[in-house]
């Protein structure tokens, strides 16, 4: 089957799911996602973690120090057992070969990439970190449902899954609260500034969560529902 990945990742299946006409626009015909001073801010953090470097932030710097850390740190979950494909690694800025669990739908394996912030190497836990202004809660985390933002939890838990056979039984968001707080003036006796920017309130938030074998089932009936669709659209336009 043609698709734009070889493989099925979170992002993609969600933003299937919200809109598949965006879908068409980022994946096939390779659109800018619109970004924002929250989501910044995020990728500034997440940017840090993986590379083990301070982001200049001070406050940022220390919470990120203090997140609750397993074994493995921003790593794509493979599998000794699993599919090979070609995947553009952003650190080492070529495609490398990697094996990834698949789902088997019919005759055909659908690749499925997942890439939480930390997890355990036995593949028991794993814990997956957000910023905001506005604080999750223990419903919200829990809830896997299309456009809810469970649901990258339960397609991490289904990858581990489909290695294991068994549901990561410690599972945790942990969510990095942030305000938004003036940038340096650019008068300081006008007073004029340059914009609201996002900071670092100091606080964090850790909300355990679990998920069932028919939130498991569910979301491998969305998988291959959204494989098929993505198929379909690519051949019909490639």
């Amino acid at each position: 089957m043609i698709t734009p990945r070889p493989y099925l990742s979170w992002s993609q299946l969600d933003q299937w799911e919200r809109s598949p006409e965006r879908y068409k626009e980022v994946y096939l015909y390779g659109a800018k996602t619109p970004d924002n001073a929250g989501m910044a801010f995020g990728s500034k953090m997440s940017e840090g973690l993986e590379n083990e470097e301070a982001t200049g932030d001070p406050i940022l710097d220390l919470l990120m120090a203090r997140l609750p850390k397993f074994d493995i740190m921003d790593q794509i979950v493979t599998d000794p057992k699993g599919v090979w494909v070609k995947h553009y690694d952003h650190r080492q800025k070529k495609y490398i070969d990697i094996r990834l669990p698949f789902l088997r739908n019919g005759k055909e394996k659908i690749p499925i990439l997942a890439k939480p912030d930390t997890w355990k190497l036995n593949m028991t836990s794993f814990k997956e970190y957000k910023t905001g202004q506005e604080p999750w809660s223990k419903s919200k985390v829990d809830n896997d449902e299309p456009r809810h933002p469970g649901g990258q939890i339960t397609f991490y838990a289904t990858a581990f899954f489909l290695i294991t056979g068994k549901i990561p039984h410690d599972i945790e968001l942990t969510q990095v609260m942030t305000a938004k707080g003036a940038n340096e003036p650019l008068d300081k006796e006008l007073g004029a500034y340059e914009g609201l920017g996002i900071r670092a309130t100091g606080e964090i938030r850790r909300i355990a969560t679990k998920r069932s074998t028919g939130q498991i089932i569910n979301m491998m009936i969305r998988m291959k529902k959204a494989w098929e669709a993505i198929g379909k659209l690519s051949e019909e336009l490639l």
